[in-house]
């Protein structure tokens, strides 16, 4: 892990001490002002952050190794949305307000449809890399994850890859969308389904 590497590995405390600092200020100040610079702390601040270090060193999908002495932008960016993962109720307040999770993620850098719902316990890493089509529907704790990450060889081979979701599908309850899964048009994930790295779900009709 490189000197930069183990920077990033501080940020989570770092946004930690920025939202308790905004927090006591706000109480302090008794000031509207203070409101939104503690909201500004939880949401704005780590999408700044992580914007700035996409557009000097993008996350790009591939295959490489986690434990090489190399700066990896991927590890960077998962440090800075670190706290939204462990602290899942920051987002599910996003997700009740209509279309302020979408404008949300597709600030991070994904491209999301038209009229998607997102049910408040579903579960969404790797905020920039979905691809989602219009009038798409999350069940309760579904899950994407763009990332796997596999011993092989002495080494940590870290893949990364979108997940793409044609329009006009649900996604069941507890469905699990790994990286590299592209969903078709249509299609129907029953509660449970499992959709492997790399693994191209094709529509079915809904069972009867």
């Amino acid at each position: 892990m490189t000197l930069a590497s183990k920077f990033f590995s501080l940020f989570p405390a770092c946004h930690l001490v920025s939202i308790f600092g905004a927090l006591v200020w706000w109480i302090d100040s008794h000031s509207p002002i203070g409101l939104i610079i503690f909201l500004g702390a939880i949401y704005l601040f780590p999408l700044m952050c992580f914007r700035i270090l996409n557009f000097f060193t993008p996350i790009k999908e591939g295959k490489s190794d986690i434990l090489a002495k190399k700066f990896s932008p991927w590890w960077a960016g998962h440090q800075i949305q670190s706290l939204f993962i462990a602290v899942p109720a920051l987002e599910a307040v996003l997700k009740i307000l209509p279309g302020f999770y979408t404008l949300w993620l597709r600030c991070w850098g994904s491209e999301i449809g038209k009229n998607v719902y997102w049910t408040p316990g579903s579960i969404h890493y790797d905020r920039n890399l979905l691809l989602v089509g219009d009038n798409v529907v999350f069940g309760e704790q579904s899950l994407t994850v763009c990332h796997v990450i596999t011993p092989k060889e002495g080494s940590a081979e870290l893949s990364v890859a979108k997940v793409k979701i044609g329009e006009n599908s649900f996604i069941g309850a507890a469905a699990v969308l790994s990286p590299g899964a592209v969903i078709d048009k249509n299609s129907f994930l029953k509660a449970g389904t499992r959709v492997y790295p790399f693994e191209h779900f094709q529509a079915k009709t809904r069972d009867k």
